[in-house]
C-alpha cells in the first residue's frame, strides 16, 4: 500500500513537472516563440536564416509575401512542404512562426 501511494505521488509530481514545462516554453514574446518554432519545423528545408534551398524550399529573404499567404503555405502546403495544419495547431502559433519568417528578409 506505501508503495502505491509512493508511485502515485512521484507520477502525480512528474507529471505537474511536464505541464509547468511545457507553459514556460511558450513564455517568450512572440518573435521568440515563432523562432523556437521555425528551429523545430522549417530549419531543415529553409536554414536557419531562411536561404538553404533544401528540397526545392522557397528563400525566406527574399519572400514577399504577406503574413495571411505565409499562413496558408503552413496550414495547407505548397509543393513539397506538408501541411502543418495538425502540428501547429492555433492560430497563435501561426502568428508567432509567420512573424518570425517576416523577420527573416533582408
Amino acid at each position: 500500500m506505501v508503495l502505491r501511494v509512493i508511485f502515485i505521488f512521484s507520477f502525480l509530481f512528474l507529471f505537474s513537472c511536464g505541464v509547468e514545462d511545457a507553459e514556460e516554453q511558450w513564455s517568450a514574446s512572440a518573435i521568440e516563440n515563432g523562432e523556437k518554432l521555425y528551429t523545430i519545423h522549417c530549419t531543415r528545408c529553409h536554414g536557419t536564416t531562411g536561404d538553404l534551398g533544401a528540397s526545392g524550399s522557397k528563400n525566406l529573404q527574399i519572400s514577399t509575401l504577406n503574413t495571411d499567404a505565409i499562413q496558408k503555405i503552413i496550414r495547407e502546403g505548397k509543393g513539397a512542404m506538408p501541411s502543418y495544419v495538425k502540428t501547429l495547431n492555433s492560430e497563435e502559433k501561426l502568428s508567432w512562426l509567420s512573424e518570425y519568417v517576416i523577420s527573416l528578409r533582408n
